[in-house]
């Protein structure tokens, strides 16, 4: 049987063009990068366009308020937003989350079973990050590049098909995919994804971006903006390799040598690049609707970066008293980065990411050995009028307040966190209803009978509001940790909604 005849370069960037099958950005994208070669464009034209389209908007609201940008006070509209983060990187963020369908449905069997997605999204997290630490101007053109970095890969997909997906799912790695489309085709994604991007009419930056990251250069600061982007994309899609292949010690090694032949980072500025990005990676995940990392492995992440700067930095000077004092300061260093992954910052409670990750456990442990586990759901009551009439440093005060007495009347074996704003959560393992129910009559008690605050122009009496629900294996049972949790906020839902100050237990009939 004859082989089919395969398109040469010219002809795929000739058929590029006019491939009906390549997805293209939705309209408000489109219509943006259109405005932005307008000079004479206003803030307000950008945030009109931009509210045609509501999803958009709510992300861009989300991200403003997300660690991101690290706000105390919240966000409220689009124009607060825009003013925070600048048209520049409106612009490169409303892109970024404009090509979140774009991996699906291309060609027989996708690339939605590979790892495309992941790896692109941990490529413009890892590159937004690295232009954090290094103080580059506009980091999100750096998570846009990122995002971008393997975009030809979809439009080989679409324009070959499921052979092309074949290559790319049987591909051991990056390079070696770049080097089978280069003997197969005659060319590569990188020139594949160039093209696409100025088909688009994205800025040169962006689409140079795509072609030299693929073959980057050192850049240690004197190079151009695009050479500094290009660099800084390659070394990030080293280390998102390392996140996939599950963020152990050798990955993260190898990252570390290929990364540093394109940019000059120390491993105390590489430890910081990981740990900021474990740290920001819940709101990436939650930004862009993807499960990017196990839970687990951001726990142990610290671990792994702790051991990678200590051999390091003890092989290069563990003979001189400045190194002892150099690696004494990167262990606080870690070890205050442990804390805040799992603690909130506010109050010192577990944060949301560790009560997730203990829920995960605690609910595996009741299934296996048939224990009950019990889950609290609290939220201040009437706490956005404190906010509001007192200021959010009075209302700071609240809740440490708060959360000092919930953490209290706990027992030792209970997790208490600080689920975000007002809310938190406790776990109550080995607990049945009724001595759930009393821990938190104990907790609620603690919290209403004593003032929080010594002021004498406001009550400062506070209550809270909570709701229970039980896992008890053979009597009610719940499929995942994420319905008990619903349940129990159910439970409080409704506990709002007959008069505050109370408890209600799951009906798990109503």
């Amino acid at each position: 049987m004859a082989s089919i005849p395969q398109p040469s370069e010219a002809q795929f960037i000739a058929q590029l063009k006019y491939c009906k099958s390549l997805p293209t950005l939705p309209a408000v994208a489109l219509q943006l990068i259109e405005l932005a070669e307008d000079n004479c464009a206003t803030l307000d034209e950008f945030a009109e366009l931009i509210s045609f389209d509501p999803a958009l908007m709510g992300k861009l609201l989300r991200t403003a308020n997300s660690s991101f940008y690290g706000q105390r006070r919240k966000v409220a509209n689009l124009s607060e937003a825009i003013g925070l983060m600048g048209l520049n990187a409106t612009i490169s963020l409303s892109l970024s989350f404009s090509l979140r369908g774009l991996a699906s449905g291309q060609g027989d069997g996708a690339l939605d079973d590979t790892n495309y997605w992941s790896r692109s999204l941990l490529t413009a997290l890892a590159a937004r990050t690295i232009a954090m630490e290094l103080r580059a101007p506009q980091p999100e053109d750096f998570l846009l590049a990122g995002l971008l970095q393997d975009i030809g890969v979809l439009a080989m997909a679409s324009m070959l098909g499921s052979t092309y997906i074949a290559l790319y799912k049987d591909s051991i790695d990056h390079a070696g995919l770049l080097d089978q489309e280069a003997q197969r085709y005659g060319f590569n994604h990188a020139q594949a994804g160039t093209q696409l991007l100025k088909y688009w009419r994205l800025p040169e930056r962006i689409h140079e971006s795509v072609w030299r990251s693929h073959a980057a250069t050192r850049a240690e600061g004197g190079g151009t903006g695009i050479e500094r982007l290009s660099a800084c994309v390659a070394a990030a899609a080293y280390i998102a390799d390392a996140w996939l292949q599950g963020a152990s010690d050798d990955a993260f090694e190898a990252a570390y040598r290929l990364a540093s032949v394109h940019l000059d980072i120390g491993p105390e500025r590489y430890q910081n690049i990981i740990a900021s990005m474990s740290d920001e990676m819940p709101d990436m995940e939650s930004l862009f609707e993807s499960e990017l990392v196990d839970p687990g492995i951001l726990q142990g992440i610290q671990d792994t970066a702790r051991e990678l700067l200590a051999l390091r930095n003890l092989s290069l000077s563990k003979a001189t008293a400045e190194a002892d004092v150099q690696i004494q300061a990167l262990e606080q260093r870690i070890a205050m980065l442990e804390t805040q992954t799992r603690r909130d910052s506010l109050t010192g409670l577990y944060n949301r990411l560790y009560l997730q990750h203990r829920l995960e456990l605690e609910f595996g442990r009741a299934i296996q050995e048939r224990l009950p586990l019990c889950v609290a759901y609290i939220d201040v009551d009437r706490f956005k009028s404190i906010n509001d009439t007192f200021g959010h440093a009075v209302g700071d005060q609240v809740l440490v307040a708060v959360a000092q007495r919930l953490l209290s009347a706990s027992r030792q074996t209970d997790t208490v966190a600080r689920y975000g704003g007002e809310e938190f959560v406790v776990l109550l393992p080995d607990t049945d209803l009724e001595a759930a129910r009393a821990v938190l009559e104990q907790m609620l008690a603690s919290v209403r009978d004593r003032p929080c605050l010594s002021r004498e122009d406001a009550d400062s009496h506070v209550s809270f509001s909570a709701g229970i629900a039980a896992l008890v294996p053979g009597v009610s049972t719940f499929d995942n940790p994420a319905a008990l949790l619903e349940a129990a906020d159910s439970a409080l839902y409704r506990t709002k909604s007959s008069g505050r100050g109370q408890i209600t237990v799951h009906d798990p009939g109503g």
